[in-house]
């Protein structure tokens, strides 16, 4: 699952607690260029989304993922502003515009402690949001 933590201006960083098992929609098999519902992140802790075809209504989309390193769990101030970084950088390569310019929001889903320590998860997402639902990939956007 993950789960909510520190607000900052770009983002909202959410949190991956680890599952039994693996399912289409876990949010542990995520990766850019997917599509889903940004209400599928509500919550203090998201463990399953679905994953949507990007030509269905949807409102958030991954556009990048940071690969963490280190053996122990650095916690989750160091994996917010690591998120942070790569997602601010890798906006514009998605999108086509820079955060600054753009009218989409993004977030970040990270690893929990629990899903660092037992799934050796190391993987946060970037995630673009829309306030209105779209039926076409963000990628190349430029808005």
């Amino acid at each position: 699952m993950r789960k909510a933590v520190l607000p900052s201006i770009a983002a909202t960083a959410l949190l991956v607690v680890p599952l039994a098992g693996c399912s289409t929609g876990n949010v542990m098999s995520l990766e850019p260029g997917d599509c889903l519902n940004a209400d599928d992140l509500e919550g203090n802790e998201i463990s399953d989304v679905e994953v949507l075809e990007c030509s269905e209504e949807h409102t958030a989309e991954i556009f990048a993922q940071v690969e963490h390193e280190g053996d122990e769990f650095p916690g989750n101030e160091a994996l917010q502003s690591e998120a942070q970084e790569t997602c601010d950088a890798e906006f514009e390569n998605y999108v086509g515009v820079p955060y600054a310019e753009s009218e989409f929001h993004y977030t970040a889903l990270m690893p929990s402690e629990d899903s660092w320590n037992d799934a050796d998860d190391r993987t946060s997402l970037c995630i673009l949001t829309v306030d209105e639902p779209v039926t076409e990939s963000l990628e190349g956007a430029n808005r």
